[in-house]
């Protein structure tokens, strides 16, 4: 019995992994600073597994984080974005999710 409830609890923490947001390309196309954080909207690409809490559908960053730089850099250039992803939560904002990364496609475009 205590077998099944370790494979149980096992499969219920692993899924837990794969629920966090998920953007390929777009363009962020608005950015809003509230407080200590800086909340963007990407349009233009495709998204999964975003969390519920995420109900406007942006990602934020705290003001101080390495990917604030690239958020608005990347807003500032206009550049394409290759992938997004979040943590599954939205601590810093309760109806945005947490960034993670940000990767911006080169001059060349991405692959």
């Amino acid at each position: 019995m205590n077998k099944y409830l370790l494979v149980l609890f096992g499969l219920l923490f692993s899924s837990s992994v794969f629920a966090v947001g998920n953007s390929q390309g777009g363009k962020i196309v608005h950015i809003a600073s509230v407080n200590d954080a800086i909340l963007f909207n990407i349009a233009g690409n495709s998204e999964s597994n975003r969390p519920a809490c995420a109900t406007t559908g942006r990602f934020s960053v705290h003001k101080d984080s390495v990917h604030a730089s690239l958020v608005l850099t990347a807003f500032a250039a206009d550049k394409t974005l290759a992938n997004v992803r979040g943590l599954g939560t939205c601590h810093l904002w309760g109806n945005s999710e947490d960034l993670r990364w940000i990767e911006i496609c080169p001059l060349s475009g991405c692959p």
